[in-house]
């Protein structure tokens, strides 16, 4: 990585975990695709985690 690639950090939230490589590839590839991130850092969290920086109307 250096200072001339996009990248992206993101915070998952999500209920279902065992389709997590998947998701991770197909998000990967669509922020590739549309976007041009070449290195996105995704954290995924099970749906139960309470993130302090979430906002109020938490989807």
């Amino acid at each position: 990585m250096s200072t001339t690639e996009t990248a992206l950090t993101v915070h998952l939230i999500r209920s279902k975990m065992e389709d997590n490589d998947d998701i991770l590839h197909q998000i990967a590839k669509k922020l590739h695709e549309q976007f041009g991130i070449e290195h996105p850092t995704i954290q995924i969290e099970k749906g139960t985690f309470s993130c302090k920086l979430q906002p109020d109307h938490k989807i």
